[in-house]
């Protein structure tokens, strides 16, 4: 009798906590499938690179507006709503992009849309999550962002490469996903209606944003700092790379222009898995390094045309990638409430999404004016600046606290992981 009394069971909480990390990264696939497509669109419809730097960043652009909407809000509370709403967005998304092949205009709104609608789910995911699996589901937001990307990434390259209609295809395969997984997601919320009520209109047992000592401005800054070094890379990686490489190599293929993001993408989803079998994790400096030496790899691979130098730089910025967003996450998040936690990781999120908007978009610039190599040496020099002045404000700031740094907070990477 003790057990019925509870408003869930234990079960039921891993289901919802699964269920809408599913959902989550189901968005983000939709998120990442143009990405391989890129410079097929650039050569079907003579776009610039700064046009695709501008496309991808529209994506971009679409979050920062409704992080900041989120983060400003109280909606997260209707994380319950907010969640299948946005997958249902996601399907509208597909259907702009499929007509996108024909008009370039399609492209942009469903780019816009789809950045709308990971922008909600990001908020109401990161809220539902904690309230379903407490502290294991801090980091949910980021890590489902990363397996999602590297899905959709090989989802976009795999089926526009072997099957036929290569701008439709892949639009087809990814509704489908969505709607899939939508069911599972509204049968998991409605069972598990009680634990969010609660979760979501009562106070938190065992504190609250305001009995939680302030996160230090500079570890703050720490925090949000070294978020956008991990996540910045996705930026380049995604929205520039593929395009750098095909030019730079010559090659026609849509799976090689993919391949860097595609490694670098593998990687920051599977290290933490590998890290914490092996009971031990990359220290927050040791990320920035890595950071940083992969942005020079890859800006000397795409000037020199190699790309196995190009593969080497983005095999150090999935190390550091796996890591970094994670840690700023785990750093201005602490001990907040699922509702609280919903609204932080949106402003982080936002944060970090418009300052890669503007790298892209720079990039994407200087990339036209003279040259992809130029673009990626730019980007290189701005990653190196970001993680030494990062390294110097967070040095004695990264232990606080120390659980937070833990191997086992670390391995909270994909959907079904929580």
């Amino acid at each position: 009798m003790t057990s019925t009394a509870q408003p869930v069971g234990a079960r039921r909480k891993r289901v919802l906590g699964a269920a809408a990390a599913g959902a989550f990264a189901s968005l983000v696939v939709g998120s990442n499938v143009p990405g391989p497509l890129l410079p097929l669109y650039a050569d079907r419809m003579s776009l610039s690179t700064f046009a695709v730097s501008a496309l991808f960043a529209v994506y971009l652009v679409a979050l920062v507006i409704t992080f900041t909407v989120m983060a400003r809000t109280r909606l997260t509370r209707y994380a319950w709503a907010l969640l299948p709403a946005a997958m249902l967005g996601g399907v509208v998304a597909d259907l702009s992009l499929l007509a996108g092949g024909e008009s370039v205009m399609f492209l942009f709104l469903g780019r816009f849309l789809t950045g709308t609608c990971v922008g909600v789910a990001t908020g109401a995911t990161a809220t539902i999550v904690v309230a379903a699996r407490g502290e294991k589901g801090r980091t949910i937001a980021s890590s489902g962002a990363i397996f999602g990307s590297f899905v959709g990434l090989i989802l976009g390259a795999v089926v526009a490469e072997y099957l036929p209609g290569p701008t439709t295809t892949v639009y087809l395969v990814h509704m489908t996903l969505l709607t899939v997984v939508a069911v599972v997601l509204v049968i998991a919320l409605y069972s598990a209606r009680e634990t969010l009520r609660v979760a979501l209109h009562e106070p938190v047992v065992g504190g609250t944003p305001e009995s939680e000592p302030p996160v230090e401005r500079r570890a703050r800054a720490a925090g949000y700092g070294i978020g956008l070094a991990g996540w910045a890379i996705g930026g380049i990686a995604v929205g520039i790379l593929p395009t750098a490489v095909r030019e730079q190599t010559g090659s026609e293929s849509l799976v090689v222009g993919a391949l860097a993001p595609v490694v670098l993408l593998s990687i920051a989803w599977l290290s933490p898995f590998v890290f914490a079998a092996l009971q031990t994790a990359l220290r927050p400096v040791q990320s920035l390094a890595l950071i940083g030496l992969g942005a020079v790899l890859c800006a000397m691979g795409v000037v020199l045309a190699s790309l196995p130098m190009v593969i080497a730089g983005c095999v150090c910025w999935g190390l550091g990638q796996g890591f970094a967003y994670a840690c700023g996450l785990r750093i201005l998040t602490r001990g907040l409430s699922a509702v609280e936690q919903g609204r932080t990781a949106s402003r982080f999120a936002s944060f970090c999404y418009g300052l890669t908007a503007v790298l892209a978009l720079g990039t994407g610039a200087v990339s036209t004016a003279w040259g992809t190599g130029a673009g990626m040496t730019v980007a290189g020099v701005v990653f190196v600046a970001l993680c030494t002045t990062v390294a110097i404000l967070g040095r004695d700031r990264w232990d606080v606290p120390k659980a937070a740094e833990s191997p086992v907070s670390q391995t909270v990477a994909a959907p079904g992981a929580v």
